[in-house]
């Protein structure tokens, strides 16, 4: 897990000169929401009277939303615990008929050498 600092600046996610605008501002929104979430919330304290980080107040809300029987909640814990469902895909040919497949065979060796 990445420590948040005061002066944390979050690490850019892979080669940022390809970067096109929407993609520079989802980075930018992401790094804005991980410090934002990380910030201390107003007035609220742990077990402990330490101040609490914002993301942990929301975790908090979540798990007892989905402990109240919240299906929407229920569902969001699972996904984030358990990885989300796998979407089925059938994949057929024509008019849902089998799928065609050429196989070329190319040989290579002392006889049919490759250039």
């Amino acid at each position: 897990m990445v420590e948040f600092t005061e002066t944390y600046q979050p690490e850019r996610r892979g080669d940022q000169s390809k970067a096109g605008k929407g993609n520079k501002k989802r980075v930018m929104m992401s790094d804005a929401l991980a410090l934002a979430l990380n910030e201390e919330a107003d007035g609220i304290l742990d077990k402990d009277g330490k101040p609490t980080k914002k993301l942990r107040v929301i975790a908090d809300k979540l798990v007892s939303m989905a402990v109240e029987g919240d299906i929407q909640a229920i569902k969001e814990v699972a996904d984030r615990t358990e990885g989300k469902a796998r979407q089925a895909l059938e994949v057929s040919g024509r008019d849902g008929g089998p799928l065609a497949a050429t196989f070329v065979f190319n040989p290579v060796g002392p006889d049919n050498e490759s250039n």
